[in-house]
């Protein structure tokens, strides 16, 4: 670290608007600019590492924790791992204050200027990575478990476009080749079905708005028929037999069984 001498020494706060490496190649970012690792606390330390680096052996007490209080501050930046090249930022993220210039060079030891105009630690950016594909990949569970259908048509169709189809209500095909929508919103059964559903004995007009209504609301491939007429004979049998409308293949969330309970317990009390 090269120390100024005194006469030519800047003022404490002439750096804190002045950019980290101004003079520094810039090298590609090394974390996606979508990690996002906030509201994960815990930061891995390799201990060893740590304990064999330049930083532990050259750095002051107050190097050193400035150096560490960035290392936590970036963990939650965005993109993960990185800080902003600003040193009126840094002083403040550090806990330096107007005392940053003399700690300025070793708290930044490690550190690299990207194209993105941040700067990446790169045994920071390594931890962070491993960090943010563990939560990619946790969210992708979660995902497989609470909505099976949706995650599965996701992975068939390529992610993104089965999802911009779903919304549009765009067909598609289903397990048998046929071609499968989603039911309109403005759906209204003609007077063949009508008639149908009043040979059975039913309230066409009533039935046909818990038809729609539920149909609407039912979410992946189970939304999608490719012909609504026969879908709607059967739910008109099963309501003429007193059997439930309709059959799903999924558990019962957690959270419609609690209100479940509670709303038997409610009807107990009362």
């Amino acid at each position: 670290m090269i120390h100024l001498p005194a006469c030519e020494a800047p003022h404490p706060t002439a750096l804190l608007s002045a950019p980290v490496h101004p003079s520094v190649p810039a090298t590609a970012p090394l974390t996606p600019p979508e990690s996002d690792l906030r509201g994960l606390p815990f930061m891995p330390l390799d201990t060893v590492r740590l304990l064999d680096s330049d930083l532990f052996a050259l750095s002051t007490g107050d190097e050193f924790k400035c150096a560490v209080a960035l290392w936590c501050k970036a963990w939650q930046q965005v993109p993960a791992g990185s800080l902003p090249d600003h040193d009126r930022v840094l002083a403040h993220l550090s806990g330096a204050g107007v005392g940053w210039p003399g700690v300025r060079g070793m708290a930044l030891h490690g550190w690299v200027l990207c194209t993105d105009g941040r700067l990446y630690h790169p045994v920071l950016a390594e931890k962070a990575n491993h960090a943010w594909k563990a939560r990619q990949a946790q969210r992708a569970r979660a995902n497989r478990r609470w909505h099976p259908q949706e995650a599965a048509q996701a992975t068939a169709a390529g992610g993104a476009t089965a999802y911009a189809r779903e919304s549009t209500g765009e067909s598609t095909k289903d397990s048998t080749g046929q071609r499968g929508t989603r039911l309109a919103p403005t759906w209204q059964p003609d007077a063949t079905l009508l008639a149908f559903a009043s040979t059975l004995g039913l309230d066409a007009q009533g039935v046909a708005e818990r038809f729609r209504d539920y149909w609407l609301a039912v979410p992946g491939t189970r939304g999608r028929k490719a012909d609504w007429g026969a879908t709607w004979r059967n739910w008109c049998r099963r309501e003429h037999a007193g059997r439930p409308p309709a059959h799903t293949n999924r558990p019962p969330h957690p959270l419609e069984e609690q209100a479940a309970r509670l709303l038997r317990r409610t009807a107990g009390e009362g």
